[in-house]
């Protein structure tokens, strides 16, 4: 069956206007999840409040993406700011802010990030910039967020499961990921 087009995928408004659902396609496959559990939205809620904000300031329209909003190529405001300190992109909650539309590998490392705002919450922010202290990096967020990403091209690379296919993370895999 081919992927659905405009016209399946547009819903009416109570004006009668036609509205399209914006989506970005990438090459991660099933190695990464379509969607986010319901707890982390409310979790990370304050922190995607603060996303929000910053992908206002981006005036780029922003577009839905396995869970969370991505607002790519962004010129002005936060992207800006991102771009004048020489990063790509940065994660707050459930959205994602880019100067630049930007590969697998780094949408990959900033969905890593998404999960750590899912499981840190209201938390993260002072805790990320505490860890920070001693560089950008050496900060332990950043190397698992880095090391999630190149494990999930690698099973890409493979044509492994993804991982809600395969055995449960074991204790291990969930060190230091409080």
């Amino acid at each position: 069956m081919a992927a659905p087009g405009a016209a399946e995928l547009a819903g009416r408004t109570g004006e009668g206007r036609a509205r399209v659902m914006h989506r970005r396609e990438d090459g991660l496959g099933a190695v990464l999840p379509h969607a986010r559990p319901r707890w982390g939205y409310a979790w990370a809620s304050l922190n995607s409040l603060v996303g929000l904000v910053g992908a206002l300031s981006a005036w780029t329209r922003p577009v839905r993406w396995r869970g969370v909003l991505l607002v790519e190529g962004g010129r002005t405001g936060l992207a800006w700011v991102l771009r004048v300190r020489g990063f790509k992109a940065i994660t707050l909650g459930h959205v994602i802010v880019t100067t630049e539309p930007v590969d697998d590998h780094i949408l990959a490392h900033e969905l890593g990030h998404v999960t750590q705002h899912e499981r840190w919450g209201p938390l993260f922010y002072p805790v990320y910039l505490l860890t920070s202290l001693t560089g950008y990096r050496r900060n332990p967020f950043e190397h698992q967020a880095e090391r999630r990403a190149v494990e999930a091209l690698a099973r890409l690379a493979r044509g492994g499961p993804a991982r809600s296919e395969e055995a449960p993370p074991s204790a291990g895999d969930l060190r230091g990921t409080t």
